[in-house]
């Protein structure tokens, strides 16, 4: 009888702590999604708890069940969704590049011409919180430098498959040349918050274009 009982109800434990577990990865989620709308738009430190559970749909109670404080919900969507846009909106795309100046013009095209989900009124979220918190939080400051590194990497690794494969000059140093087009780009996406006028990054565009079209051999 014993064994018979367990075996019935085993299954539907089971399957109501997988449900369980299916509703807090939900939650988790929404929260993440929630704090990092909040936080790009309103800055880290002017972002509102309240404000983020009520656009999650969930109670503080289940926000301070899967993070302990605002901090490390805001250190969590920073390296979650600005990790993702990293990793969509540039790596991905380089990894397949077989031409990979092609792939940056058409990368910073899509970026001039407002395509990749940023706002001109918010600007970039890694370069916002990168200035706001850099400098005085160190956890921020790890994440920021970590995806930064794995950004300037992807352009620098493309670069180097490209002189590899006759595409790109060879008298270039594929770090150095990286690391001027993270920092480029950072800086006309910065002017065009600060005009909220796109034109500026067509202007910035053409420019740019130019002297990727100078790193061929």
């Amino acid at each position: 009888m014993t064994s018979d009982v367990l075996s019935t109800e085993a299954p539907e434990a089971q399957a109501e702590t997988d449900g369980r577990h299916v509703r807090g990865d939900r939650t988790r989620q929404a929260l993440l999604e929630a704090a990092f709308s909040e936080i790009y738009e309103q800055g880290f430190r002017s972002a509102r708890l309240n404000e983020i559970v009520a656009r999650a749909g969930c109670t503080k109670g289940s926000l301070y069940h899967h993070f302990p404080d605002k901090h490390a919900l805001g250190l969590a969507a920073a390296d979650e969704f600005i990790g993702a846009y990293i990793r969509e909106v540039w790596i991905e795309p380089l990894g397949e590049a077989a031409d990979p100046l092609a792939a940056i013009r058409a990368i910073i095209e899509r970026h001039a011409e407002g395509g990749v989900g940023v706002d001109p009124r918010f600007g970039c979220p890694y370069q916002n919180l990168s200035q706001e918190l850099s400098g005085i939080d160190a956890g921020f400051q790890e994440i920021f430098t970590g995806l930064f590194e794995r950004w300037r990497n992807a352009v620098a690794d493309a670069l180097t498959r490209g002189q590899t494969a006759g595409a790109v000059r060879r008298d270039i140093d594929p770090q150095c040349v990286a690391t001027l087009i993270v920092a480029s780009h950072q800086g006309v996406v910065s002017m065009i918050k600060a005009t909220q006028d796109l034109d500026v990054g067509h202007a910035a565009a053409t420019a740019f274009f130019g002297y990727l079209e100078s790193l061929r051999p």
